[in-house]
């Protein structure tokens, strides 16, 4: 039964290098980061204000959004309520026929 099995060892084997190539990438980018903060303790403080900045800008541009979609939603509310009283008002109704 071994032989009929439909799942290819290469599948694993390439799930695996992806993983450990990944992994050793991620490891090698963090291990310099951490000898550029050791060597430059100043790259923290222009971390964290990177974070800072983008996130204010972030609120920002929501912001801006949200208040232009005020603008839009009180022209809607300042429509008149009888906008509809132009069009004609018709039913249809349906008989059922034994």
């Amino acid at each position: 039964m071994i032989y009929n099995n439909p799942f290819s060892d290469r599948i694993f084997s390439r799930g695996h290098k992806t993983l450990t190539w990944g992994t050793f990438f991620l490891g090698g980018i963090l291990f310099l980061l951490a000898v550029l903060i050791f060597a430059y303790p100043m790259l923290i403080a222009y971390f964290f204000a990177g974070v800072i900045l983008l996130a204010g800008i972030s609120a920002l541009a929501v912001a801006w959004k949200l208040w232009r979609f005020r603008e839009n939603v009180s022209r809607i509310e300042q429509w008149p309520v009888d906008n509809n009283s132009q069009y004609r008002k018709r039913a249809t109704y349906f008989r059922w026929h034994a």
